[in-house]
């Protein structure tokens, strides 16, 4: 899986170098008293997707075969999306009424509360990565449920009921409880259930009922989220209701969510860049030696992010930190806002800790974890990593093996 992440590219520039270095005719270099600084020059840092090489967001997160995650093509925020397959319907029966009249039976009074089994549900399949990684931790600023309901009472109704979230395995993951959702009488309504009103256009919606801990149900993309509900019909004061007449309500259920979190949120994803053994097994860092590179990171993406990386072998198992040890000296800062842009200087290093480990190494296995600033969306298009004044170090000796 191709990813185009500031380290990935700059420990590519090290594999890089010792190819350059692995073409000399000898087999033995000292270059303790060399300059050996390697420039990297454009075509080696080329990324494929900007010729400025920036390092947009929409490159870090790949949002590609699934459908959960969107991203607005006028603004280029990302958003979440997902609505139930399915239109849900119950009926709602008048009782028989022993009041007559010359019209026939008719009925005033209080209608039976109806419960209603998934009045929504929404079934999401394939989260994104960076969304679904192990390490991620949601904790979305504003979640949000809209329920449309189209009614035949005669008169409105109460919804009240449960929306739980479920993982892969059918463990409930969370329950909270809404209550006061108002339906119309013999009207389609729209109600948003949100946990703040504030940026929700609320001309759209017939009810903003805010919920102050709906975003418990997403510490984790959930497999499944349902909507247990009741509802209950205001009383018939003068209406002539026939009496043992059967009403219909019938409910859609989306659940959508703007990629904005609050604090303690993590974003995570894991992947492996390979396929350097032909040239690497060729290499040996000996008598201490290491190989490093230094660079600014010019950030304009909300999320401080850190990045750790382990040695993999041509089968894709991570090969022991005692045996090649990669270390990444701190974390990338966060853009405050999404738009003020922030550079951190990062050195990365790779030491070869038992003779001859480094044949072994086939790539990198990264894991991006990143700390998303609070209450700023993700964009796309305009928020960006900038990577500037890279420079790749060989400090001590490199053996190589002409006859591989």
């Amino acid at each position: 899986m191709k990813k185009t992440a500031y380290n990935t590219k700059c420990l590519l520039c090290l594999a890089l170098a010792c190819v350059a270095l692995a073409s000399c005719k000898d087999n033995d270099y000292d270059l303790a008293h060399v300059d050996s600084t390697v420039g990297a020059g454009s075509d080696i840092l080329e990324i494929p997707t900007s010729s400025t090489k920036n390092i947009t967001l929409e490159d870090i997160l790949d949002i590609r075969g699934n459908d959960l995650v969107r991203i607005d093509p006028a603004t280029g925020y990302y958003f979440m999306d997902k609505s139930d397959s399915r239109t849900r319907s119950v009926n709602i029966t008048v009782p028989e009424s022993t009041a007559g009249t010359s019209a026939g039976n008719t009925y005033a009074g209080s209608l039976p509360e109806t419960p209603v089994t998934n009045l929504g549900e929404v079934t999401i399949d394939n989260a994104p990565e960076f969304l679904s990684n192990d390490e991620t931790v949601l904790n979305l600023d504003n979640p949000q449920f809209i329920l449309t309901v189209k009614s035949s009472l005669p008169v409105g109704a109460t919804v009240a009921g449960d929306l739980c979230s479920y993982d892969e395995t059918g463990r409930k993951i969370a329950t909270v409880h809404v209550d006061g959702l108002r339906i119309g009488k013999s009207s389609t309504s729209k109600i948003c259930i949100c946990r703040h009103a504030d940026g929700i256009d609320a001309s759209e919606y017939t009810q903003v009922k805010e919920v102050s801990d709906i975003s418990d149900l997403l510490p984790i993309v959930p497999k499944r989220i349902t909507f247990d509900a009741s509802v209950k019909p205001d009383d018939i004061e003068g209406e002539k209701v026939q009496a043992g007449a059967v009403y219909t309500i019938s409910s859609a259920f989306r659940f959508t969510s703007p990629l904005t979190f609050n604090e303690g949120s993590i974003i995570a994803y894991t992947f492996v860049e390979n396929e350097w053994n032909q040239d690497f097994r060729k290499l040996s860092l000996t008598d201490g030696a290491y190989m490093t590179a230094t660079l600014n990171a010019d950030n304009g993406i909300p999320a401080e992010m850190e990045v750790t990386a382990v040695a993999v072998d041509v089968n894709g198992n991570e090969i022991s930190k005692d045996r090649v040890e990669v270390t990444v000296d701190r974390n990338v800062e966060a853009s405050p806002d999404g738009i003020k842009r922030v550079v951190t200087p990062v050195t990365m290093k790779m030491t070869e800790k038992v003779e001859r480990a480094l044949h072994a190494v086939d790539g990198l296995k990264f894991t991006f974890k990143g700390n998303p600033a609070a209450g700023v969306q993700l964009n796309s298009k305009t928020q960006t990593l900038l990577l500037k004044d890279i420079k790749i170090y060989l400090i001590g000796k490199l053996a190589v093996d002409l006859n591989i």
